[in-house]
């Protein structure tokens, strides 16, 4: 796989699943060698929603043999603005006295994740709105939020997906983590999400 590639064509999906609508879906595509498969993510609010979904993840990597897994959501963030430097020593009384300098409101995002075995690219970018209605008409992406990471330099938001890749038991030994994974495959939610992206009308 180009990963590359792959992260623009997943922005495009991302974007074309929000385009219209008053909030971005979250959801999941594992992306295996032939096929990709959507997972719609409901929750990802607590420790225990992040805990479920990892597993289900994994669950659904390793049931199809996925190289990589997307996960696309949306999120409230805050980027910190660096001051400017001051042009001389004594600042101008209206400058010093400005409301909410080197503060930022927060930005409506729409995140594009792309986990493989080796890295995780991050993709940021500021949902545009309708002022009138609301729903979502374009994406502006936001550099400080898109970067590429080695998988083990990953930042500490990610960690619910840290079981990701890892290796299958020794043959014939099963786990109590490995018996949930088996659990959570026979899930409806899981079971009627993994077929092909072109095939999810159809059921």
């Amino acid at each position: 796989m180009n990963q590359p590639m792959a992260i623009d064509d997943l922005v495009s999906v991302a974007q074309a699943e929000a385009m219209g609508e008053l909030d971005a879906p979250m959801m999941a595509i594992v992306l295996s060698s032939e096929q990709s498969y959507d997972l719609p993510i409901n929750s990802l609010e607590t420790d225990a929603d992040k805990a479920r979904w990892g597993l289900i993840l994994r669950a659904a990597r390793e049931h199809v043999e996925a190289d990589a897994v997307a996960v696309l959501y949306p999120a409230w963030t805050t980027i910190r603005q660096k001051k400017p430097e001051p042009e001389a020593e004594q600042r101008s009384e209206d400058a010093a006295e400005s409301p909410g300098e080197g503060e930022s409101s927060p930005i409506d995002t729409l995140f594009v994740q792309l986990h493989t075995r080796d890295h995780v690219y991050w993709r940021g970018f500021e949902q545009i709105r309708d002022p009138k209605h609301q729903r979502i008409i374009g994406f502006r992406r936001i550099k400080a939020l898109s970067t590429d990471y080695k998988r083990d330099e990953a930042p500490s938001v990610t960690a619910w997906l840290s079981t990701l890749f890892e290796p299958l038991p020794d043959e014939g030994e099963e786990t109590a983590v490995d018996r949930e994974l088996a659990d959570l495959l026979e899930e409806p939610e899981v079971t009627a999400a993994l077929y092909p992206r072109q095939m999810r009308a159809l059921h």
